[in-house]
């Protein structure tokens, strides 16, 4: 004690706004909590099984930690406030010049920042412990094990159906058609159940030109020979589209053993490291009856990885690497925290089926409650994920399709024609329930944990969010400069007179929008600045001709709301630009996105904005001595 005292008094005497600010001690005990949370961040996902929800990344807001944050934050602003308010030297006309002055308001602006930026501090410890604990060369080995084991945990029935394989390489070329209306009869197709599947080698024709409507016009020589179109892609830049055709049918019996699910037609990526596209993502959407491409190029590369892979291990015909590879798979899981009842040999022994590898039973996503039966497409938190894991075609009782060009077409094809002994056989939905066995992965946890630590490595929480906590320590920061350099009167005079201005001012825009049918938002915006230049003008004009009341009133409204007229003086010009963006646009018949520079600038415009409302109160600093000069 006697030690700060001794620090108190070397302040006093030698630094006494330093010393009335009480800045030193302040930005210690900010550190001092800075630290705490840092270390808060660091251990509170220390648990694998934190990582297993949606989102972690947000945990700061979803656990509380945030109302804990604004506690201390309000407690060490008030108590700050309560000990520099005990020694109001510049009330009690301190000499002090304007240099100081300012130097005053900054450090109420560096003091307010470090008592409310917490959250920085705890995650960068956060991010600090997952960039410690799951570094990214460990992690780039674990999801390869993953994304190849994976292909045996055999969880989704429509995982292994045929129109999954890329593997030869002919599967990857070739478009594989599963709409019965679509197949052709005459030539070879395969059949599972009420699944069709038919291999067709294509052509593609590109397009640019559009119909009057702004639609890329379909091919004519395709339209008249009644061509078979299996998807078409546009590209990223809208210019141009490009179709692809159907062209011979392609027989690919020399590679299909089976016809049923079989794990030699998997090819899903469970995680892809890089741009952590979902696994679920549909093949195929459909848009008029016309099939899009979704896949990422990329991504179906990844896709065909895994399939050769898979493949490649099964016709090895060594049980003992499947056995090895889910060793590694649970060593992981375990690690990860990641509840399941697998073991690697039980596990084995269920997918060796070395004659065609066909999927002979099924792993439960989760352990249902007791009396609760398993539902393959309801997560483990009780809501639906989305995904309809087993589900019977709708060609049977379909009476109708859209052909290629949306035109809807009675059916042609019964399913029975093409598999006459779909009665005696088992639906793939009724295959999957019977077949399925005691054991169970949280697959969902695995790929939440795989999320999150990606998301926390990556997160840009810095960048977006400081602004904010700049503009909120500026903000009050001026208010309590306002208050130090005037008194409470003049502060509260103050906010009525902001708070009568603004009521006036809406009451008078719509009055004339109403009376003289006046509603062009340029004349709502140049209000609002002739209102502003006024009354940054007031001070001035006032200064010695009415009393120091009246000029201090104005005088904290231009403290505290030149930031406002600085935004909307950039909030016209971006307007005008825009407008006179879209008015050119019309002329010349063109279809442009009219952008302003503010969406171009974005936060940077609002970093130039402090700055500049900084400028202005240091240049402003000479006024506000002027004003205080004056008799009461």
């Amino acid at each position: 004690m006697q030690k700060i005292n001794k620090i108190n008094q070397y302040l006093l005497e030698r630094y006494p706004t330093i010393w009335n600010t009480r800045v030193v001690w302040m930005l210690l005990l900010g550190i001092a909590i800075h630290l705490i949370f840092f270390f808060i961040g660091f251990v509170s996902h220390a648990s694998p099984s934190t990582l297993q929800s949606s989102g972690a990344v947000s945990d700061y807001l979803s656990s509380g930690l945030v109302f804990v944050h604004i506690i201390i934050s309000v407690l060490m602003i008030v108590g700050w406030l309560v000990f520099m308010f005990k020694n109001n030297a510049f009330k009690s006309f301190y000499p002090s010049s304007g240099k100081k002055l300012f130097f005053e308001f900054f450090q109420y602006f560096i003091i307010i920042f470090i008592s409310s930026t917490f959250y920085f501090s705890y995650m960068t410890g956060f991010r600090l412990f997952i960039n410690y604990k799951y570094d990214d060369e460990k992690m780039e080995k674990n999801i390869d094990v993953i994304n190849r084991t994976n292909a045996f945990l055999s969880q989704e029935i429509e995982l292994y159906t045929l129109d999954n394989r890329l593997f030869p390489k002919e599967f990857y070329d070739y478009y594989c058609e599963t709409e019965i209306n679509k197949i052709d009869k005459n030539q070879k197709y395969f059949v599972y159940h009420d699944r069709v599947y038919q291999y067709w080698s294509l052509y593609e024709k590109v397009v640019t030109e559009r119909d009057k409507y702004g639609e890329f016009i379909y091919p004519e020589e395709e339209a008249k020979n009644r061509t078979g179109l299996a998807y078409f892609e546009t590209s990223q830049n809208q210019k141009s589209r490009v179709y692809y055709f159907k062209n011979k049918v392609q027989d690919l019996s020399a590679y299909i053993p089976t016809t049923a699910p079989s794990y030699y037609n998997f090819s899903d990526v469970f995680y892809n490291v890089n741009e952590n596209l979902s696994p679920h993502i549909r093949k195929y959407r459909y848009e008029a009856g016309i099939p899009i491409v979704e896949d990422n190029d990329t991504f179906k590369k990844h896709k065909a990885l895994i399939n050769q892979k898979t493949t490649e291990l099964l016709q090895s015909k060594n049980p003992k690497a499947i056995e090895e590879l889910m060793q590694d798979f649970l060593a992981i899981s375990k690690e990860f925290d990641i509840r399941n009842n697998l073991n690697a040999k039980d596990w084995a022994r269920l997918v060796s089926h070395p004659d065609n590898y066909e999927v002979k039973q099924f792993i439960k996503k989760y352990l249902p409650k007791a009396g609760q039966d398993y539902d393959p497409n309801r997560a483990p938190d009780g809501y639906y994920d989305g995904i309809e894991t087993a589900l019977d075609s709708t060609a049977v009782s379909a009476d109708n399709y859209l052909n290629e060009n949306g035109e809807i077409v009675k059916d042609t094809v019964s399913i029975r024609d093409l598999n006459p002994n779909l009665a005696q056989e088992v639906s793939p939905k009724d295959y999957f329930r019977k077949n399925m066995s005691g054991y169970y992965f949280y697959t969902t946890d695995l790929r939440y944990l795989l999320e999150n630590v990606d998301t926390v490595k990556t997160y840009d929480f810095f960048t977006e969010t400081v602004h904010y906590f700049l503009w909120f320590a500026f903000g009050l920061a001026t208010f309590i400069f306002g208050f130090r350099v005037t008194n409470m009167r003049s502060l509260l005079f103050s906010i009525v007179s902001a708070g009568v201005i603004i009521l006036l001012v809406t009451l008078f825009c719509v009055m004339t929008a109403f009376v003289f049918n006046l509603r062009n938002e340029f004349f709502i915006f140049y209000t609002m600045l002739t209102v502003g230049i006024v009354i940054l003008l007031l001070p001035f004009l006032t200064l010695k001709r009415m009393s120091k009341l009246f000029s201090s009133i104005f005088m904290l409204i231009t403290i505290n709301a030149f930031p406002i007229f600085i935004w909307l003086i950039l909030i016209i010009i971006n307007e005008h630009q825009t407008a006179n963006c879209r008015f050119n646009s019309q002329i010349g018949g063109l279809e442009n996105d009219c952008i302003g520079f503010l969406d171009e600038f974005g936060f940077t415009l609002s970093y130039l904005i402090l700055i500049v409302s900084m400028l202005f109160l240091y240049f402003y600093k000479g006024f506000i001595k002027k004003w205080k000069a004056l008799p009461e």
